[in-house]
């Protein structure tokens, strides 16, 4: 199943849960109002003593009004609870990790094996072309798990326990990240997130039960109707608590498995996972969770984090097996004891290894054979359009070596630039400020104007960094910086933003690159706001009008003779609409008409987004040739349809890596 199968699918299923939600949320609330206006027809007979004169039939009948009133209190009151945690997680998926006890982990941590986790995510996130999450270690908890969180992937998340982070290797770790990233690209993590709201007001009846309980034993006054309110509303609140696991378990079983088979797609290393899984069964800690709000985060999880009737993960031993089907489920114990004590002494060489290398990193250039590695798989290259649009959303692993290439040849410095919300804002502007000195110093002015004269300096300082940032370096920098641009305050945003438009047009003329870099930013920081569904219901048919602006700005961008521009526009746009088309046109103001149509083209179903990108191929590379700049364009329009494209690799080397199958050696 590709991308936009598993989006097509992740969207289908998000309707299935507010079906379900809104029928678990009727029924509670259905009983609830029953027995409250069971409760007021006892009232209104003077007791359970007299209770049987007036039945609750003809109580309702008589005061129709009274059973109204309860439905309508408990679902307000319900609805409501499930908005607040709604928009308590609006904050991303930082809230969650912070809600378990969770620490953020900086990009200058000294822990060897934090710095190790670190790596991983920025290498995922390189490799799978989305903004780097923030990075999240629940220090308190020894069991070995993960999740990813967030409505989007602009604001997500990854949190990872210390047991994982203490016990894995490397290759394990890379299979639990990839494992939690393929729910970022499947769109998983926004189902998830809605149900940890939904269910909120479901599992709070049963607390209101035990808080009343508590409140009629210590009151011997309170007489036999608070008591039945109190025995029914923790019944109620149990049956709240057994729909919310049953529908926890019908989301995230299958929901894992797919994130298994992801995983082993993105990484080509089934070991990695298997390793992980293998850990988990073979430690005593397991991958429990023992913060009290693992109930709510149950579904989210890498692995199982407690007992319970309905699991929300196939086993560990079904696991492994899909894994591996050589596998003998009957002795998971036995080898998973003899797995651990096979890899412990690797993992130790692992990490020296890596913090030698970053070590080394800091004295020196990378090493040549790294760099060339990234050069390699950027150089003009005939492209497949149908054999690219598959790679959004499923990274390979030569996409992985190219991360880690990325991040190697990124310059240190960075690291000081992408947690600090300020720092990540400067290097961000020092990116769009030209080398032309006359409009450098327009720039600087207008950044000062915005931001005061601490905040131009800190620009100033950020432009030899910048400088040093190649063209097919400027995107995977740019997704570094947005843990530390997502902590800006939202008047901060706007400020920014505005400040990115007025930069970009003072040159006087606008380029390609830079207006989509402003535009991959605005989308994601607004989106990480407003919480906006990745995709939308609209048609190609529908959106004609937006996609020809579309093709015919990067059309007349590319090339410099009209007849060729007009050769390219029609090569790509017949792919997406070959019957009914827009005519092709000059496009004017070209800046403000892809302004727009970029916006409403967010809209689309995924299927229509994959047309959409196939032709964007077409028409970029009509010559069969597809260069660095070519590419990174084609990467941040990618990500602004959030529809992430890793790295554009020459397609002899994808189809060497995709008859490669794992344990075969080359």
């Amino acid at each position: 199943m590709d991308f936009y199968a598993r989006q097509t699918a992740a969207r289908n299923q998000s309707r299935w849960l507010v079906l379900a939600l809104v029928a678990a949320i009727i029924a509670v609330v259905v009983v609830l109002s029953w027995m409250m206006t069971v409760i007021s027809a006892v009232q209104s007979s003077a007791g359970f003593s007299s209770f049987g004169r007036t039945s609750v039939g003809e109580f309702v009948g008589t005061h129709p009004q009274v059973m109204l009133s309860w439905v309508l209190l408990w679902s307000g009151i319900i609805l409501l609870a499930s908005l607040t945690k709604s928009l308590t997680l609006r904050g991303g998926g930082g809230e969650v990790a912070r809600s378990l006890g969770g620490t953020r982990v900086e990009r200058d941590t000294r822990d060897p094996r934090l710095r190790r986790l670190r790596n991983v995510v920025e290498e995922m996130s390189i490799a799978s072309g989305v903004p780097s999450p923030e990075v999240w270690v629940l220090e308190g908890e020894a069991g070995i798990n993960a999740f990813a969180a967030g409505h989007n992937p602009a604001n997500a998340a990854i949190a990872v326990t210390r047991g994982a982070v203490n016990q894995l290797r490397r290759e394990e770790l890379q299979g639990v990240i990839a494992h939690e990233f393929s729910h970022i690209l499947n769109g998983d993590m926004r189902l998830n997130i809605r149900l940890m709201g939904g269910l909120f007001g479901l599992m709070m009846i049963g607390g209101i039960g035990r808080t009343i309980m508590r409140m009629s034993g210590a009151s011997r006054r309170s007489g036999g109707a608070l008591l039945f309110l109190a025995i029914g509303l923790t019944a109620l609140g149990y049956l709240g608590l057994t729909l919310g696991r049953l529908i926890q378990a019908a989301v995230s079983r299958d929901r894992e498995r797919l994130a298994d088979a992801s995983a082993v797609q993105f990484t080509r290393n089934p070991n990695g996972l298997k390793g992980a899984l293998l850990t988990i069964a073979g430690v005593p800690t397991s991958s429990r969770i023992e913060s009290a709000d693992a109930e709510e985060v149950a579904h989210m999880l890498f692995a199982s984090g407690m007992q319970r009737w309905f699991a929300t993960h196939p086993s560990l031993a079904e696991r492994v097996q899909a894994l591996d089907p050589s596998f003998n489920t009957d002795q998971l114990v036995q080898q998973a004891e003899h797995f651990l004590q096979s890899s412990r002494k690797e993992d130790e060489d692992d990490l020296l290894a890596e913090s030698n290398q970053i070590e080394m990193l800091a004295e020196r250039a990378p090493p040549a054979a790294t760099v060339d590695i990234a050069r390699v798989a950027r150089i003009a290259t005939p492209i497949d359009a149908g054999r690219v649009a598959q790679q959004v959303g499923n990274p390979l692993s030569l996409h992985f070596v190219e991360g880690r290439a990325q991040r190697l040849t990124l310059p240190l410095e960075l690291r000081n630039f992408a947690d600090s919300s300020g720092q990540a804002q400067a290097l961000l502007l020092a990116q769009l400020i030209s080398r032309d000195a006359g409009v450098r110093t327009l720039q600087l002015k207008l950044v000062g104007e915005s931001l005061g004269k601490a905040e131009c300096a800190a620009v100033e300082a950020a432009l030899p960094l910048a400088a040093r940032l190649g063209a097919w370096l400027r995107v995977p920098a740019v997704l570094q910086l947005f843990p530390g641009l997502r902590r800006l305050a939202r008047t901060d945003r706007e400020t920014l933003l505005t400040l990115i438009g007025k930069l970009i047009i003072a040159e006087g003329r606008i380029d390609v690159f830079e207006f989509c870099l402003g535009k991959l930013v605005s989308v994601s920081l607004r989106d990480e706001l407003a919480a906006r569904a990745q995709h939308g219901s609209g048609t190609l048919a529908a959106a004609a009008p937006d996609i020809g602006v579309l093709f015919a700005v990067l059309a007349q961008q590319g090339n410099d003779v009209e007849v060729d521009a007009r050769r390219a526009y029609e090569a790509g746009i017949s792919r997406v609409l070959p019957m009914d088309r827009p005519a092709y046109a000059t496009i004017t103001n070209w800046s403000g008409a892809l302004d727009g149509a970029l916006t409403r083209l967010q809209d689309l179903q995924p299927f229509a987004k994959r047309a959409v990108v196939e032709g964007l191929v077409v028409t970029i590379a009509h010559d069969d040739q597809l260069n660095v700049a070519e590419a990174e364009l084609l990467r941040v329009v990618c990500a602004i349809f959030q529809c992430p494209l890793p790295p554009i690799l020459p397609t002899a080397l994808i189809d060497e890596t995709l008859e490669f199958q794992p344990g075969e050696q080359k």
